[in-house]
């Protein structure tokens, strides 16, 4: 079998073949179903997202949602990698933050959604900005844990030998610090990415707040579209997976400028 192991299969063939599989599996399980008001058939919610994609409701209600999920992502990665950087620089500062840290982890998004649901209601802020805040609040823990490992694991000796070649400090962090931090920092925003829509999709559905996905998701549910409320589930599996492949490029082709630089 050694022989098969060496087989170099594209990427593209891979993915192929995990879909088929994956499709051939949920259509056994719809036909052992055998209701699709429980579990639709896979060309029945790709015919639903079909339709969906040609009504100007969609495209407003992604609109409203990417916008928030990635302005909470861009803050609460911000928070999250300065919070990581003064942690490692100071003790006392990783001693205030690391409890606040493990509380965001731990706590159920769903518990965070009504808390803060009831403070904006109560001081009459906009009701907009619940799915905002819960994304950041999601988001800083997954990137400061991730940071402040790949901070905690560089390697001291060699700075020591930049230090005894002069490298100055764009060297530093050119061919020292990023390389060492870059697969933290790309885990974790990819990590936040994929969880800040999951948090500010289920934010939009409790809140049920207007044009927005999680708004349509909860409609879907409440009149029994199930191959509506599938084409939906699938329209931010797709965004959440093209924003992570938008991440992967932009770290590829920041690390390349800042070579040729």
């Amino acid at each position: 079998m050694s022989w098969f192991k060496k087989i170099k299969i594209p990427k593209p063939i891979l993915w192929l073949i995990a879909a088929i599989f994956w499709t051939a599996i949920w259509y056994f399980a719809a036909f052992r179903m055998g209701n699709e008001l429980f579990l639709p058939y896979p060309h029945t919610v790709f015919l639903s997202f079909g339709k969906l994609v040609q009504e100007g409701e969609f495209w407003h209600a992604v609109w409203q949602s990417m916008l928030t999920v990635l302005k909470g992502s861009l803050i609460g990665c911000a928070l999250g990698g300065i919070f990581a950087v003064l942690a490692s620089l100071s003790k006392i500062f990783c001693a205030i933050v690391s409890p606040l840290v493990t509380v965001l982890r731990a706590t159920p998004v769903a518990s965070f959604i009504i808390l803060v649901y009831v403070i904006v209601r109560v001081n009459d802020f906009a009701i907009d900005t619940v799915a905002l805040l819960i994304v950041i609040i999601m988001v800083i823990p997954i990137l400061y844990s991730n940071l402040y490992s790949g901070i905690a694991s560089f390697d001291k000796g060699l700075d020591e030998v930049a230090n005894v070649y002069s490298f100055t400090l764009r060297k530093k962090i050119v061919f020292l610090w990023f390389p060492q931090i870059k697969p933290f920092l790309i885990s974790g925003v990819i990590n936040a990415i994929g969880f800040a829509w999951k948090a500010g999709v289920a934010a939009e559905v409790i809140c049920n707040l207007e044009n927005t996905i999680g708004q349509n998701l909860a409609e879907s549910k409440s009149n029994l579209e199930m191959d509506r409320l599938f084409a939906w589930t699938m329209t931010v599996v797709l965004l959440s997976i093209f924003f992570e492949c938008l991440v992967k490029r932009a770290f590829q082709k920041k690390r390349k400028e800042m070579k040729q630089a």
